[in-house]
């Protein structure tokens, strides 16, 4: 029987995930820079769904300023056997801890070339508000991603 359960993060689970494969080689490269990590965990801004007690995917907002959020997800190469689950539950969590925190507008970063991430933020309500050039830490490109609750 499935045993699905939404914690707290740790910064456990993101290094469980990462050591078991990441959902899209992609952010392989990304996870592989500790210190520029996107799995920043604010106190009460995120969480991780494990599905039989292990990580499959963890996100949350971290605040820039009053009204203001970076939000990330990083996500185990186990999602796909509950994407939909998952995708439906990332996007509600999302929307209950903005609302919680007053955000007005939540932004986010996706690899210009991960076209999978690109689908699932718009998936999650964000809109493209341009391409960064060379802003990751590899000097890829990026597309600043934002959902605004105006």
């Amino acid at each position: 029987m499935d045993n699905y359960q939404i914690v707290p993060y740790q910064k456990e689970h993101g290094d469980l995930m990462i050591q078991n494969g990441l959902n899209d080689k992609l952010m392989d490269l990304d996870a592989s820079y500790e210190e520029n990590r996107i799995d920043a965990a604010v106190a009460g801004m995120a969480y991780t769904l494990l599905h039989n007690n292990k990580p499959i995917v963890s996100g949350g907002i971290f605040p820039l300023w009053n009204g203001v959020c970076e939000g990330w997800v990083i996500s185990s190469k186990s999602i796909f056997g509950v994407k939909i689950k998952a995708a439906k539950l990332i996007r509600h969590r999302t929307d209950i801890l903005c609302a919680a925190n007053k955000v007005w507008r939540l932004q986010t970063t996706v690899k210009a070339n991960f076209k999978m991430g690109l689908r699932f933020a718009e998936f999650l309500g964000f809109k493209n508000e341009g391409l960064m050039r060379g802003y990751g830490p590899d000097k890829s490109d990026y597309y600043r991603m934002a959902k605004v609750y105006l």
